[in-house]
């Protein structure tokens, strides 16, 4: 039996440290997983709201420089920003800027 604890230990340690959530987002969603925003480009209409969903373990932002900054986006947490003015919206995580998976563009039209 004490050799199953260290084990189990482990296994309870590391089965939390999922990168991929399970579905997809809906149309006005835009999840921040693993080192990536899902799906990292999006086209809408003016006047329309996205909600960006943190679905990792790690903190992240969605910012815009000069049109939104989320501030601090913890796990199972959203952010919500209402697109009212036509034009093309390049964002990123603040935390994570110079990775290029964790940067995208939303059109609003």
């Amino acid at each position: 039996m004490k050799k199953l604890i260290p084990f189990f230990a482990v296994f309870i340690l590391f089965s939390n440290c999922s990168k991929k959530p399970t579905g997809e987002p809906g149309p006005n969603e835009i999840w921040l997983e693993y080192q990536a925003f899902h799906p990292s480009q999006r086209s809408i209409a003016v006047g329309t709201t996205i909600t960006f969903t943190n679905k990792d373990n790690a903190d992240h932002t969605a910012t815009s420089t000069g049109h939104f900054d989320s501030g601090r986006i913890r796990s199972g947490n959203t952010y919500t920003y209402t697109f009212n003015t036509a034009g093309v919206y390049y964002f990123f995580c603040n935390y994570h800027a110079n990775n290029s998976s964790e940067q995208g563009a939303i059109r609003v039209q």
